[in-house]
């Protein structure tokens, strides 16, 4: 169940909506703004355009935490936010924060797959995740912490590798971890992952915002569609499983003639980024890359779905419309 939440200071077309009835002790909110829907929808939305949808969107996000949470009265040194590099600063929470008056202390962590995990997150590549590079410094002692931490939430197994190290690092200093806010596209799944995990470090209070929607998982433990058949469980399988996400129905009528079925919503949120910070300098992202796989993925979600009783011509017309703005913007970026 989701009941809308009246904030003070959102644009009119942006709203937060309480999620009910998951059985968590978390306290679930959903972000929706125009803004969110685009990127959700159309992959081709990338780089600078893409930076600023997300700074828009974290512009709000940031006075809904200052009512919803306690970061608005706090001091430097209780707010902690974590940087899980490369990605997650592409959610522009830290600078949104920043503008919004709240100062706080920064760490960062890169944790990486040590082999490519492009659309997959399943349990052997778990053991494979290093840690790259970290800086905790800023960690303070002797301190109640909130932590903030944005990134995308799907199987949650970096977030579990980004937390155990702050809690690591925090507990050297004689610090507590007190609160823990959690912002990005996130799933179900990851969200009941990263709650444990938060649990069994010892947060006394877990805020979720999720964008758009709580996002189902695919079998391959990486696409993250609001509903639709699961394109890898039919590729290992043969077998249409069709899966749903989590949201307010006034969003999904906004979704519906927009969202391609089965789709990933966050995409490679790395490679949907011009520039990317590592920690020790600056690479690109990847965006090439990113809207060819994006034309395949959408490409074979398009063979999977004809034909069958729930596929309507607005999801084909979806289809056409977000393959021809893919194509237009890939032969840009080649040109």
């Amino acid at each position: 169940m989701t009941e809308e939440v009246e904030l003070q200071g959102l644009r009119k077309s942006t709203k937060i909506y309480k999620v009910e009835g998951l059985q968590s002790s978390s306290d679930v909110y959903i972000l929706d703004s125009p803004e969110v829907r685009s990127v959700a929808c159309h992959p081709h939305i990338v780089g600078d355009e893409l930076i600023g949808y997300m700074g828009m969107v974290a512009l709000d996000a940031a006075k809904a935490l200052m009512e919803l949470t306690s970061i608005g009265e706090l001091e430097r040194d209780e707010i902690v936010f974590e940087h899980v590099l490369r990605a997650a600063p592409g959610y522009c929470l830290h600078e949104a924060l920043r503008r919004s008056g709240i100062d706080f202390r920064e760490v960062w962590i890169r944790p990486r797959y040590r082999l490519p995990s492009y659309r997959s997150h399943d349990e052997e590549s778990m053991k494979e995740i290093e840690v790259v590079y970290q800086d905790f410094s800023m960690i303070p002692e002797c301190r109640d912490l909130v932590v903030v931490k944005p990134d995308t939430e799907a199987s949650g197994r970096t977030a579990e590798m980004a937390l155990k190290k702050i809690y690591e690092e925090a507990e050297k200093k004689n610090s507590k971890l007190r609160e823990l806010i959690v912002y990005g596209f996130i799933s179900e799944y990851g969200m009941r992952v990263v709650e444990k995990i938060a649990l069994d470090l010892g947060f006394k209070k877990i805020y979720f915002i999720a964008l758009g929607d709580i996002t189902a998982l695919c079998y391959n433990m990486y696409d993250m569609p609001l509903y639709g058949p699961d394109e890898s469980y039919y590729s290992e399988y043969r077998e249409i499983r069709k899966l749903g996400g989590v949201t307010d129905y006034e969003i999904l009528e906004k979704y519906a003639s927009e969202f391609i079925p089965g789709a990933d919503q966050p995409g490679d949120w790395s490679a949907r980024q011009k520039i990317l910070y590592t920690g020790t300098g600056y690479e690109p992202g990847g965006i090439i890359k990113h809207l060819e796989n994006s034309i395949s993925l959408i490409s074979r979600l398009w063979d999977i779905s004809r034909g069958q009783e729930w596929f309507m011509e607005f999801h084909e017309e979806a289809i056409r419309r977000e393959l021809d703005q893919l194509r237009i913007k890939l032969n840009q970026m080649k040109a």
